[in-house]
């Protein structure tokens, strides 16, 4: 290309025809750090419904006859929908010679020309502004909100409509609460959010846990601290790759693109979190266009992109109490019990929020949806009268203290 003369749009879709095997892929570029752990589903021009079947038991012991009365589970079906990105770039292309003159050396010059240079840039910078769309982006129809955070719901935003309506949370068995994570505590309660998970879960190929940079340098601290002894030598605790007492079936996915100072972790498989497109061509998809000022580069593409969870079951996933956006607001209320007196809890007390199926410790919260009413019941004590139902309502962002006293019964 000479860099004084008017742009010759044919010349420049001829190289760009010609050497189309070096144009890179938006999604193979910074996005991939993220999007190499979710499952690619292609082909979809609008939406695709995902199912997976949950639940369900048909074994029994034979009795002489069949009663068909088993239960095979339900689909609980969640849709996919894919939704328009654009890529547009207009600028004198004088102005990045230089770049392309020290990226590439004379000898490649003719296998990359510059305008194949100018077109994989553009695609890097697309693939930087989706990697940081991929968990905090928030669908709007409004017209005047063209920012790629407005183009598609992101992961961050299904979890946190999915806690808002009462999908994810505590009583569903698919939020485990964390509380506040420390370099104290860090690796004991991610052990413990990955131990809650059901046996099955933990047979799965591909678990994935999905935490933030800096959790994951909070994390390798703590590993430090607690100073781990391999074969009489202190182990390298930099870049942990997998939970520690997962037998490294649980990976540490450290994400670059969760907002500054995010709390957030997320628990699943690679199979039950996808994103959909139509072609892969589209993610390479930036021609250029004559705009009428013969001196200017441009450029535009589109693609579709678009996120969801196979499943948001107990059983296939799970996420802390933290929400996505520290800066945003936050969908849970807390309910925290404590039973009295000890020698209750040495005897069975316990309790749980009534429709759960374990109980819980004392001490211990659940996050449900705020503004709901939770009935608060208790398991019986050995020698001790239950204590009655209570009823709370917590609101959003606020913790409800609930005290189950439990009483010595009168001989």
């Amino acid at each position: 290309m000479d860099f004084k003369a008017p742009i010759d749009i044919t010349t420049v879709l001829t190289a760009v025809k010609k050497h189309r095997d070096i144009l890179k892929a938006v999604d193979k570029l910074d996005a991939s750090e993220v999007l190499k752990h979710f499952t690619p589903v292609p082909g979809i021009t609008d939406s695709l419904e995902l199912g997976k079947v949950e639940g369900g038991s048909i074994s029994s012991k034979y009795t002489g006859k069949f009663e068909a009365g088993k239960y095979l589970g339900k689909i609980v079906p969640r849709r996919l929908v894919v939704r328009p990105v654009v890529m547009e770039m207009s600028d004198e292309p004088e102005r990045y010679r230089r770049t392309y003159i020290a990226e590439v050396p004379g000898t490649l010059r003719k296998e990359h020309p510059f305008e194949l240079w100018l077109i994989n840039h553009g695609h890097e910078l697309a693939s930087n502004d989706l990697l940081f769309a991929i968990f905090t982006a928030k669908y709007s129809a409004d017209e005047n909100k063209t920012d790629i955070q407005d183009s598609f719901d992101g992961i961050g935003t299904i979890v946190t409509e999915g806690e808002a309506v009462g999908d994810i949370s505590s009583a569903e068995g698919n939020v485990y609460a964390t509380g506040e994570l420390t370099r104290a505590n860090i690796g004991e309660r991610l052990l413990e959010m990955w131990r809650h998970m059901p046996r099955t879960f933990k047979r799965k190929k591909n678990i994935k846990m999905f935490i933030s940079d800096d959790l994951g340098d909070m994390y390798d601290d703590w590993r430090k601290d607690e100073g781990t002894i391999v074969i009489g030598l202190k182990e390298d605790t930099s870049d942990t790759q997998h939970l520690l007492g997962s037998n490294n079936r649980c990976e540490l996915v450290r994400v670059p693109n969760l907002p500054d100072g995010s709390q957030f972790v997320m628990l699943t498989t690679k199979g039950n979190i996808c994103y959909g497109f139509d072609k892969e061509s589209d993610f390479k998809s930036i021609k250029p266009f004559f705009s009428g000022n013969p001196y200017t580069f441009d450029a535009a593409g589109k693609y579709l992109i678009g996120f969801q969870f196979v499943s948001v079951h107990k059983s296939e996933f799970c996420v802390n109490d933290r929400p996505v956006d520290p800066e945003g607001s936050n969908p849970f209320g807390y309910i925290e019990v404590t039973i009295t007196p000890d020698e209750a809890k040495a005897n069975g007390g316990k309790w749980r929020i009534q429709g759960e199926e374990g109980w819980r410790d004392s001490g211990t919260y659940v996050a449900v949806p705020g503004g709901k009413e939770y009935t608060v019941e208790f398991l019986e004590a050995a020698g001790y009268t239950t204590p009655a139902v209570q009823k709370k309502t917590p609101a959003a962002g606020a913790v409800e203290k609930v005290t189950g006293t439990y009483v010595v019964k009168s001989e």
